[in-house]
């Protein structure tokens, strides 16, 4: 039976006491991530979900978006206007590599 799309949840527990944090997940793209990013094994594993225990420092607090003034937007593209791979300019030489030319 395919759970429902509310009933995919993601939760993450950790208190005070502890320094591990506990994950429970439905979700394929979290699972994918702790095991395929993160390295992680299942501590278990349940019909459609899988726990998994992480230290605490890797859970972050959410932050709001930056909201940006357009001054300020303006010379961040700027300055990354100016980055070698944002403006098509190569610092080294591309072409052929290797003694066989």
């Amino acid at each position: 039976m395919r759970l429902s799309r509310q009933e995919q949840e993601t939760i993450i527990n950790f208190n005070q006491a502890e320094d591990t944090a506990y994950i429970y997940t439905c979700s394929k793209a979290w699972i994918r991530h702790f095991e395929k990013v993160l390295k992680l094994k299942p501590t278990a594993i349940h019909s459609q979900a899988k726990e998994y225990e992480c230290p605490k420092a890797w859970i972050r607090k959410p932050r709001k978006p930056r909201k940006l003034s357009e001054s300020h937007r303006q010379k961040l593209r700027e300055r990354l206007s100016k980055k070698p791979v944002l403006s098509g300019v190569t610092p080294y030489p591309v072409g052929k590599s290797g003694g066989n030319e």
